[in-house]
């Protein structure tokens, strides 16, 4: 009882440190040392359609490894994914062919990020386990009158592992700790977040 409890509290400051970090202000300036603006890219929050059973959000994990990739790009300006977060309703469709609605809606963004996971499951076969993940990605330019579709496309990554299982005891290695970090699923993740990020760059960065 007493380690499920201090397990539970551990969990509890790992999901909150990694939420504050995954909403701090972009390090980058605004606007190069010549004076020209880099572009500023809003990327929303992922949202999970899998039933994949883990002890923490895979949306949060996964939005704050995309991030903190593109956080590192000199090339384009981030805003925060909080702001963008509570900008959209419940009734707002971010696949949908109407884009119009973004206009105005997002301040001072010029390039907006949906991104939904469709897939994570993790298949067998003989001693080989392989992670398969699909996101679907779409960036809309709204820097002219009309909104425009500028990227939509759905990315499958696997992950292969030779021996085992890459479902390990995440009651005990979650996510934040150092455990976690090298772990196949967190290697996976990160992946997965490092093939998201450099489209969203090819996209977006100036």
């Amino acid at each position: 009882m007493i380690k499920f409890l201090a397990l539970a509290i551990f969990s509890l400051l790992v999901f909150s440190s990694c939420s504050n970090s995954q909403d701090t202000s972009s390090t980058t300036s605004r606007f190069y040392d010549d004076g020209r603006a880099r572009p500023v890219v809003a990327v929303s929050s992922v949202i999970d359609s899998t039933t994949y059973d883990l002890p923490w959000s895979l949306s949060e994990e996964i939005t704050f490894l995309i991030k903190s990739q593109l956080t590192n790009n000199k090339n384009l300006f981030l805003s925060s994914t909080e702001m963008m977060d509570e900008s959209l309703t419940n009734t707002d469709a971010p696949f949908d062919l109407n884009v119009n609605w973004m206009k105005d809606r997002f301040d001072n963004s010029e390039f907006l990020v949906f991104l939904e996971l469709l897939n994570h499951n993790e298949l067998k076969k003989d001693h080989i386990s392989n992670l398969e993940m699909s996101m679907r990605i779409r960036i809309v330019d709204v820097r002219s009158k009309e909104p425009k579709v500028i990227l939509q496309e759905c990315i499958d990554d696997n992950y292969y592992i030779a021996k085992g299982s890459i479902k390990e005891d995440y009651q005990n290695v979650i996510w934040g700790s150092s455990e976690y970090a090298n772990s196949r699923m967190g290697l996976a993740h990160k992946q997965l977040a490092k093939e998201i990020s450099d489209r969203i760059s090819d996209y977006t960065a100036l």
